[in-house]
């Protein structure tokens, strides 16, 4: 169970519906969550733009994702949905470790594999551009880069392919290179 290292998710709620006047139905969850369900997308963890009970959810209760503690759409190991399970493995490793996510890749990931190309925040001068279409079809610049980097166990790291390429050999060859593999 996680609930030991992520307090918020120590006695989930599983939505179990809606009334019919549209109010949310909750109920304890049948198991605790653990990090094999994070790790594998089947905490009962969702992103509302991938369940429509999530998004009916939060319209009701003016919640988000990250406020408080998060209502599951299942119970924990009952099947697959793509969600913040991945985010909340993050959130773990920096209560089992004392660290921030960062400094915890940097020191246990990216320097042993030599990495120096990878980071939560990239140099500006290195990142790739993005553009929108704007009403009349022509493009515009628009940055999507945060100012503060956004660091998540699912999402906000950036790398390079030759990075990349040490990661993926480190990971075909067991590990070798990581410290402690």
């Amino acid at each position: 169970p996680i609930g030991d290292r992520i307090p918020m998710l120590a006695a989930p709620k599983v939505l179990d519906g809606f009334e019919a006047d549209g109010a949310p139905r909750l109920r304890a969850a049948r198991r605790a969550v653990t990090l094999r369900d994070l790790l594998t997308h089947t905490s009962g963890l969702a992103y509302d733009f991938c369940s429509a009970d999530l998004t009916r959810y939060f319209a009701a209760t003016g919640e988000n994702l990250l406020s408080g503690a998060p209502t599951l759409v299942f119970d924990p190991g009952q099947r697959w949905q793509y969600g913040i399970g991945i985010d909340a493995a993050g959130w773990a490793i920096e209560a089992a470790s004392g660290q921030s996510l960062d400094v915890y890749f940097a020191e246990n990931i990216l320097r042993p594999l030599g990495m120096a190309d990878t980071s939560f925040a990239p140099d500006a001068d290195r990142r790739a551009g993005m553009h929108v279409r704007g009403p009349d079809g022509g493009h515009i610049a628009v940055d999507a880069f945060p100012n503060a980097p956004q660091m998540w166990g699912g999402g906000g790291l950036t790398s390079t392919a030759p990075d990349y390429l040490k990661f993926l050999q480190a990971i075909m060859s067991d590990g070798a290179g990581i410290a402690g593999a």
